[in-house]
């Protein structure tokens, strides 16, 4: 059906995204760098999203799954064997380019670099994010010199790798949290370059409720007990839990007194002892499994 093979296959996995899938669409059609095509996964969106998803793409390259049983790695590793481009982007609904050189931005270095296996960009946070959600983004992100002290970190969320790396090292399907940096990390250990690029950026945050905090905690401490059992990280309570819990407070309560947010001062205690505690109990069930 398609003549010319892509240089670059964009997956992007939705779920009741209306409010900003117009706009990542839009962003995409925008872009400097045209040699691309669009594969969609969509969660069985009631909201209008999968309408919106036909309308600007291929009803062949658009696909639908059950968000029952729905498991990332199983998901990425049949959008990777669909994908034709020789560099796969993994771009998710709510994650919108920021400007119309993203994706050329984001893809530059693999043709300097052999070695290169996946590279991330940066994300910053849109207009309505709370103040302590937009702290943990520019933490995160920014300009990577935080996160590049970290044990390891990645996003798939606004990334992108050879489609020879994505098949000679395919996701793991046991993992519900975290997929990306088993993933990468994977990737790593055998000898490839994980690359930041802090000019390829997305807008994408989320301000999420205590009981949402508490679930993706969990579920990334769960992961963490899988993939950094080789003692990558001290699971130790004091250095996982206490230690971490009380600079975060301090970190936000400087922020929050420089950017005169008092929202933010009410905020930091129950959202960081929610964010640990749910870590540690997500750790311990998955050290138990």
């Amino acid at each position: 059906m398609y003549s010319k093979k892509p240089r670059v296959s964009i997956v992007m996995r939705s779920y009741n995204d209306i409010k900003l899938i117009e706009e990542t669409l839009r962003a995409l059609e925008k872009q400097t760098f045209t040699d691309f095509e669009l594969w969609n996964h969509d969660s069985s969106s009631s909201d209008g999203t999968l309408e919106v998803l036909l309308l600007h793409n291929d009803p062949s390259r658009v696909f639908v799954n059950d968000p029952t049983d729905y498991v990332p790695g199983v998901i990425l590793n049949h959008a990777v064997r669909l994908c034709r481009g020789e560099i796969i982007v993994f771009l998710n609904s709510d994650a919108t380019p920021a400007n119309a050189d993203w994706l050329e931005t984001l893809i530059s270095n693999f043709d300097r670099d052999k070695n290169l296996g996946a590279v991330f960009g940066r994300q910053i946070s849109r207009s309505d994010c709370r103040s302590l959600f937009v702290r943990d983004t520019d933490r995160a992100f920014g300009d990577g010199s935080i996160s590049s002290r970290w044990a390891h970190f990645f996003s798939m969320a606004n990334s992108a790798t050879r489609r020879t790396i994505a098949i000679d090292f395919p996701f793991e399907t046991q993992l519900k949290y975290s997929e990306d940096i088993e993933w990468s990390l994977r990737v790593k250990r055998a000898g490839f370059k994980i690359d930041y690029i802090k000019d390829a950026t997305t807008y994408h945050s989320h301000n999420y409720s205590l009981k949402q905090c508490w679930q993706r905690q969990y579920g990334e401490g769960k992961a963490e007990a899988a993939i950094f059992r080789n003692g990558e990280i001290d699971f130790g309570f004091l250095r996982y839990v206490i230690l971490p819990l009380g600079m975060e407070v301090i970190r936000d309560v400087g922020y929050c007194l420089a950017n005169f947010s008092i929202g933010g001062l009410i905020h930091t205690l129950p959202l960081r002892l929610v964010q640990k505690l749910g870590r540690w109990q997500g750790l311990r069930a998955g050290l138990r499994s």
